[in-house]
């Protein structure tokens, strides 16, 4: 594992100046989600995508019926390559966070639903290349897969339907995965090294309908490892 020191004052005043490439969706444009920022596509016949409050969050949600889908994905890609960050790259980190809700998890279908990086636009979970927060079994799995082949870890004991923070943390040669402040998984194989849209992905089965709150999202690069 790198070791962190801190840069020199010049290097800092530097980085200050530096134009900056992040995203802050806080959700807080009563005309409803961005365009500009966000595609989505609504369930046939369940709740279409729409942005509001619940209690002190503020959150997009969508809640398709049984076997339907719904998708909010980023306009924008976002460059994650642990396996080539490097010294001859400008970027060396790139972080993803977001605070989520799921309700009727028994309703979601675990081998399609996803939450995080895909390589296109209708990626799944059955996709190659994805760096996502998955479900098994009703319960959070973390998946890095490159060309087919999967590192997966899972058993994290959470509660999907009480608020919670995950993290994608993504380092020269290992992936780390939060939930909660807390790390729950570091992947160091299966690393895919890709441009990569923010994805939100619900296939729902034949018992129900479930329902989906990604609440406060960022996403930004770094140019040093800490």
């Amino acid at each position: 594992m790198p070791i962190y020191t801190d840069p020199p004052t010049s290097q800092l005043i530097e980085m200050l100046t530096r134009p900056g490439l992040a995203l802050y969706e806080g959700w807080q444009d009563e005309a409803g989600i961005d365009g500009t920022l966000w595609t989505w596509t609504n369930p046939a016949t369940g709740a279409a995508w729409a942005r509001g409050a619940s209690g002190a969050y503020l959150r997009a949600t969508s809640a398709p019926n049984a076997n339907e889908t719904c998708r909010l994905r980023s306009n924008q890609r976002w460059i994650a390559a642990p396996s080539i960050y490097g010294v001859n790259t400008v970027l060396r980190r790139f972080n993803l966070e977001f605070e989520f809700r799921l309700t009727n998890v028994a309703n979601i279908d675990n081998t399609l639903s996803l939450f995080g990086l895909t390589p296109a636009v209708a990626s799944d979970r059955t996709t190659a290349n994805i760096i996502a927060f998955t479900l098994l079994a009703d319960v959070l799995q973390t998946v890095t897969d490159s060309g087919g082949v999967e590192t997966v870890n899972t058993g994290f004991g959470e509660t999907l339907t009480n608020w919670n923070k995950l993290k994608i943390e993504i380092y020269p040669l290992r992936v780390v995965f939060s939930l909660n402040e807390t790390i729950i998984a570091v992947h160091t194989t299966n690393l895919p090294n890709l441009p990569f849209y923010l994805n939100w992905f619900v296939d729902t089965e034949a018992g129900g309908a479930a329902t989906i709150e990604p609440g406060v999202i960022r996403a930004w690069y770094e140019d040093i490892i800490r």
